[in-house]
């Protein structure tokens, strides 16, 4: 035999028995993964509860951005499809199956992403709450809301950059049309907003919602915004939450529910001093996106925090 045919043999042998042992190691990891069981198995684990309006609510809440890939990787592209790739169906039934045996009551995502995953949790004796993000459109203002209350939602509020783009547009009566719809439906109402001036303004139009969503974070983290770099969101998707003092104090006074999202900064700070920093700040509740690896040990760190919590503001729920 040459030289040259031995190699290819070679090869070929090893790229077989690489495949074989590869097969078999997935069909070992398939066999070992604990199926989706129905009915779901019951919570093992507590997480301390709020209320708004009369339904109780984890203080520890699922974000959805991980789950439908919404990745602020700063400038790493390839992040969101890889959270894509990786939250498959079968993936996401199994977060929220954990969520729940974990004591977390509730997830947040936007009503215009593929939600059929929830029905399906639901169907196999799920209790995940649904607080569905939705946003005004010109041609039919409360489209989104109703398309969110009519899936199954039992909390909407008017997404982030909605109740922006209706301040900038001088169309602040939007939002409050929008919370009264929704309240006329008998659903919890909400308003959102990375801009502390959305929150500003509502308080002072006297508009009731039954909650609000304010993004909450230090800038202790080496991608943080540095001086002169204005505005409500990072420059470079870096920062969604300019004066975190300013949000503190704004806050402090608004005797409605808080929550608080982007805790983290998208995954720069961790869970220990994002969720002291927020629950000791005054929020009531805290969102936070999980994998399906993280959720014990976040659940683990909020219990911890919240039995230590220092605030001054109180427990608006």
């Amino acid at each position: 035999m040459t030289r040259r045919g031995f190699v290819k043999q070679a090869v070929a042998a090893s790229t077989a028995t690489g495949l074989a042992l590869g097969e078999a190691s997935l069909s070992a990891a398939e066999a070992a993964r604990p199926a989706l069981s129905t009915p779901l198995a019951a919570p093992r684990n507590s997480v301390p509860m709020g209320k708004i309006k009369s339904v109780e609510f984890s203080r520890l809440m699922l974000g959805g951005n991980l789950i439908t890939g919404y990745a602020h990787s700063r400038d790493l592209s390839y992040v969101g499809q890889l959270m894509k790739h990786y939250n498959t169906e079968a993936k996401i039934l199994e977060t929220l199956e954990l969520a729940e045996i974990h004591g977390i009551n509730a997830v947040n995502t936007a009503v215009w992403d593929d939600n059929s995953f929830l029905q399906k949790h639901w169907d196999r004796g799920g209790k995940m709450k649904w607080i569905a993000q939705a946003v005004p459109h010109e041609k039919d203002l409360l489209a989104d809301f109703k398309k969110a209350i009519d899936g199954g939602a039992c909390a909407v509020h008017i997404q982030g950059h909605g109740a922006e783009q209706c301040l900038e547009g001088g169309e602040l009566d939007k939002i409050g049309q929008i919370v009264d719809y929704i309240k006329s439906r008998k659903v919890i109402s909400g308003i959102a907003a990375h801009s502390l001036e959305v929150i500003k303004k509502c308080v002072q139009a006297g508009l009731d919602p039954d909650f609000y969503q304010k993004t909450l974070h230090t800038h202790d983290y080496h991608s943080a915004p540095r001086p002169g770099e204005k505005g409500y969101l990072g420059r470079y998707d870096n920062s969604w939450c300019n004066d975190p003092e300013e949000v503190i104090d704004v806050m402090f006074p608004i005797k409605k529910p808080w929550i608080a999202f982007k805790v983290m900064a998208a995954g720069a700070i961790p869970p220990r001093r994002a969720f002291q920093h927020a629950f000791n700040s005054g929020a009531d509740f805290v969102l936070a996106g999980m994998f399906d690896w993280q959720v014990a040990e976040d659940v683990r760190i909020a219990k911890e925090t919240l039995a230590e919590v220092k605030r001054t503001r109180p427990w608006y729920s």
